[in-house]
């Protein structure tokens, strides 16, 4: 069971990174070079920190990598048992799940204001 449950965390992890990767490669294409990425707004909806669109579009990716293969290189998935395999599922599938919608809400986020300034 727990080697099910191994396969089935990876295959959500994969799926995850895989969505984080297509609509950074996306976003990529959309943004023109030389353009500032907004990674912050204010309250008013105001873009207040900007960096440079390898780093602005990439970070979420490789965070992303690094924590999803942070389980793997662990060796965790490989230890648990019982209980604790299904709990590292559930830690595995959320984790999978609140990455892929953090990329999708930030480069939402990007491309609306990029929209609204004309640099798109």
């Amino acid at each position: 069971m727990s080697t099910a449950l191994r396969v089935i965390g990876d295959g959500l992890s994969i799926t995850a990174l895989a969505i984080i990767a297509s609509t950074a490669l996306q976003a990529w294409k959309r943004v023109p070079a030389g353009v500032t990425v907004p990674m912050h707004w204010s309250l008013d909806g105001k873009a207040t920190l900007r960096l440079s669109k390898p780093i602005g579009l990439l970070w979420i990716p490789f965070a992303a990598m690094a924590i999803i293969f942070a389980f793997t290189l662990s060796g965790a998935t490989f230890r648990a048992q019982g209980l604790e395999a299904v709990m590292l599922l559930c830690v595995r599938a959320t984790l999978a799940a609140v990455l892929a919608l953090a990329q999708l809400l930030h480069l939402r986020s990007v491309i609306r204001t990029l929209q609204d300034e004309g640099k798109l």
